[in-house]
């Protein structure tokens, strides 16, 4: 009976100091250390940010088109601020991918840069189609009042029309005026089509912000939203 409480007091004796010695160990870095008492994190993530961020800056139009395409698929929210600075890259290529990026990510931080893209004087066509469509996706009420002003430009339909359907996706009540003053100032059936179904997508969210009116997108090809990549560099 005695020498069974004395094997078990030894038995304990060894399994404390056993215990303790790993703990060293852990605090050390010695081999033998348990990983899981490790309180060391590491972000993966971080490097990859990095080195897209470096790559926005090569020589190489399609090193830095890779580097956009990284930091589009990239869940970390300081790649919003470098896709906007790729708006203002010199390849169109580049330059479309990082619009249509934050479209998609519905970066509403990048609204004032975008306006600001659809107002330049050299902006063509393509490219006004391409910040109208992610403006629409992002949804930021600010960008309304410009778009709606943007419509009294002299522009083609298909801009024209997508700058409508922009307004119909924000979804701004205050735009309901201009675009009837659109609708009444404009002869030709698609624009009329186009600005009905702006507004009653906005008077829907109205009723019922959580639903999306997608019976109003008509299967015909006219009375879609012009395609904002006709004519346009490819973004591959």
């Amino acid at each position: 009976m005695r020498l069974g409480k004395k094997l078990a007091r030894t038995a304990f004796a060894i399994s404390v100091v056993a215990l303790g010695a790993s703990s060293v160990a852990a605090q050390m870095g010695l081999p033998g250390a348990n990983p899981q008492r490790s309180t060391r994190q590491t972000n993966p993530g971080a490097s990859d940010i990095d080195e897209s961020t470096k790559n926005l800056r090569d020589e190489d139009p399609a090193v830095r088109l890779e580097a956009v395409k990284a930091l589009a698929a990239s869940q970390d929210k300081k790649a919003v601020e470098h896709l906007i600075e790729a708006t203002a890259d010199l390849d169109p290529r580049v330059k479309i991918k990082a619009i249509d990026a934050l479209g998609t990510l519905r970066a509403a931080d990048a609204t004032p840069v975008l306006i600001q893209v659809l107002y330049m004087r050299e902006s063509e066509p393509w490219l006004q189609q391409r910040v109208l469509v992610s403006l629409g996706k992002i949804g930021d009420t600010r960008s309304a009042k410009p778009i709606a002003d943007f419509l009294s430009r002299d522009s083609d339909a298909a801009t024209r029309g997508t700058a409508l359907y922009a307004l119909g996706e924000i979804g701004d009540p205050s735009s309901v005026s201009d675009l009837r003053r659109v609708g009444e100032g404009a002869s030709d059936e698609t624009t009329q089509r186009l600005v009905s179904d702006a507004i009653a997508k906005i008077e829907q969210r109205q009723i019922n912000p959580e639903v999306e009116v997608k019976a109003l997108r008509d299967s015909e090809e006219d009375q879609r939203p012009a395609s904002a990549s006709s004519g346009s560099p490819l973004a591959y």
